[in-house]
């Protein structure tokens, strides 16, 4: 036990030099961010004490943020005011019960003009927020929470006014090292929250730092809608981003680092990405990502899991310099006496039985890696054309293991209309290579479980996806990429994306330039806006062409790019086991 105390504690001291500069300034080239994945409270007398028990587990989490000189920490969407369980499930509510629910659960919250420190401020304000002003305020750093915010009305005077009085919304609030509201962003794309309020368009949300960096912020879902998200992409004025979540895992394109590292890098902005953590529900994943300079620190791990990730990130506009010895990313995993929520053994995601969006509308073929190992086919589905070009080694003393099994890889294409959780529907295009547990179409998005004897016969040596596009339309792409077993996603070094030629008929291509023997997924996920609310599409017989690569050839020479540079992969792990 002293042994264990010793050894965590010089890790700690060593964890702490490499982090003791001094917080970051305007001219600082860099600043450290931190972000939560956090399992909270939520069984308790009512929802305003389970409030402000989560919120006692925050000022921990943030006493342990500011030994790192973290400058702002991010924690995630719904970690304050919980999600109430039925069992091992998340409480099911119509929209009167949820808002019945909340109402006493839900804060004010004050406009960033008025330039409130909750810290000092009246009884109005949630004790919750209160206590987080406070610890913003001695722990000199910026911090970033979501709680539900209620607004009062008059029911006869305003249309937009709820009959019950008042108005719920999914609120992010920003602190600065005074503890003082500098942002507020209501969320526009609920998820499952009935009840929840919108506004009428939504709030383009940022503030400015003391160290010289302007952060805009959206929530969860919001990401993969229009609105707001696109105005943070290419927007000079804001190239950092926060990201406040609870997110469901859907395999095989949205997986949660997944889908934020290729927002992040759509958009290139630094992504600070917290995760609501709950194995039940397949959420978790949380991490910090450097735009196209790929991922600085990813956190996944498949498990309930209380711990912060703390990462050094360089500022946008010092990206032309090379800064040598950047900060190596930490991970501290809280035990149970410092952050009490989670009990006995941490549950895990159940592989077999996770989340996952069907592709049984898409077009696709399965790779025959055992005969070929060439793969040059053109998928076409509902007037798009997706042209692969895949190159296998396949290792059969691996495969033919006792009792082993490994996954099949199968070329995919959809022009549609999808729905995420039946919630909505959404235009989607989608060129991609994916795994399946299984020959079957079926079976793609499938992971085995945790029991089963699982081998990686399978190198992809060269993957490359073209597809001609117009970029005047209404669409965000993204370059998804996935590994198994570690579910993180590539880092910028190991493939390469990008689009050529005119905006209405743009050359579009991605290529694996790192072989891999554990890749999940790996294509371009395009979000189609003007399609969204449209009908789901349905099954047609779609039309698959084999064609000859060789024009193709010519577009590797884009690729030879010269002293590129991205964010390391190592990343300092700190398990604190002492009870």
């Amino acid at each position: 036990m002293l042994s264990n105390l010793f050894h965590y504690f010089v890790i700690v001291i060593l964890a702490f030099c490499k982090y003791s500069s001094q917080a970051s300034t305007v001219d600082s080239p860099t600043y450290t961010a931190a972000v939560v994945e956090y399992f909270p409270i939520v069984a308790g007398i009512d929802g305003k004490e389970i409030a402000e028990a989560n919120s006692n587990n925050y000022l921990t989490i943030i006493k342990t943020a500011s030994t790192y000189n973290v400058d702002i920490i991010v924690f995630p969407e719904f970690g304050l005011s919980s999600l109430p369980k039925d069992g091992n499930r998340e409480k099911i509510f119509n929209a009167t019960g949820y808002r019945n629910y909340y109402r006493d659960v839900a804060s004010y919250v004050p406009h960033p003009e008025e330039a409130v420190v909750l810290c000092n401020a009246s009884s109005k304000y949630a004790k919750s927020l209160q206590k987080i002003s406070c610890a913003a305020r001695d722990s000199k750093l910026y911090v970033v929470v979501n709680h539900q915010e209620k607004v009062d009305c008059e029911p006869n005077s305003s249309a937009d006014c709820a009959p019950d009085g008042f108005l719920l919304y999914n609120t992010n609030i920003v602190f600065d090292r005074e503890g003082r509201v500098v942002a507020r962003y209501r969320k526009f794309n609920p998820f499952n929250e009935f009840g929840t309020n919108v506004t009428v368009e939504p709030e383009h949300s940022s503030f400015q730092t003391d160290f010289g960096v302007t952060f805009g912020q959206f929530i969860c879902f919001d990401l993969l809608h229009q609105k707001p998200s696109i105005y943070f992409v290419n927007n000079p004025d804001v190239k950092d981003v926060i990201f406040s979540t609870h997110w469901f895992d859907y395999p095989p394109f949205l997986e949660a680092t997944e889908i934020q590292a290729a927002w992040a890098y759509a958009a290139d902005v630094n992504f600070l990405a917290s995760g609501y953590s709950d194995a039940i529900t397949a959420s978790g994943g949380s991490g910090i990502y450097g735009g196209k300079m790929g991922p600085i620190v990813t956190y996944h791990p498949m498990k309930t899991s209380n711990a912060l990730v703390i990462g050094e990130v360089l500022k946008y506009h010092h990206r032309e310099k090379q800064v040598e010895n950047l900060k190596k990313p930490i991970v501290y995993e809280f035990n149970h006496a410092e952050v009490p929520t989670i009990t006995g053994i941490p549950p895990r995601v159940n592989l077999s039985q996770n989340f996952k969006d069907g592709l049984l509308l898409y077009t696709s073929e399965l790779l025959d890696v055992e005969k070929s190992s060439v793969h040059v086919t053109t998928l076409c589905d509902r007037d798009i054309c997706c042209d692969f070009h895949v190159e296998t080694s396949f290792d059969k003393k691996v495969a033919a293991k006792r009792d082993a099994v490994h996954y099949k890889y199968r070329i995919v294409a959809f022009n549609g209309v999808t729905t995420y959780g039946n919630m909505s529907t959404s235009g989607l295009e989608v060129c991609a290579l994916v795994t399946c547990a299984g020959d079957s179409l079926e079976n793609c998005g499938d992971y085995y479980d945790d029991s089963t004897n699982v081998v990686m016969p399978t190198r992809l040596d060269s993957v490359i996806i073209t597809r001609r596009v117009n970029l005047d339309e209404p669409v965000l792409f993204f370059p998804t990429t996935l590994l198994l077993q570690t579910y993180e996603p590539l880092g910028s070094s190991d493939f390469a994306y990008l689009t050529s030629g005119p905006s209405e008929s743009s050359l579009m291509v991605m290529h694996l330039i790192k072989p891999q023997t554990r890749l999940a997924t790996f294509g371009i996920y395009g979000r189609r806006f003007d399609r969204d609310g449209e009908p789901l599409t349905m099954p047609s017989k779609a039309v698959e062409l084999n064609i000859s690569f060789m024009a193709l050839v010519g577009l590797l020479a884009v690729f030879v790019v010269v002293g590129c540079w991205g964010y390391p992969r190592k990343t300092m792990v700190i398990r604190n086991k002492a009870e």
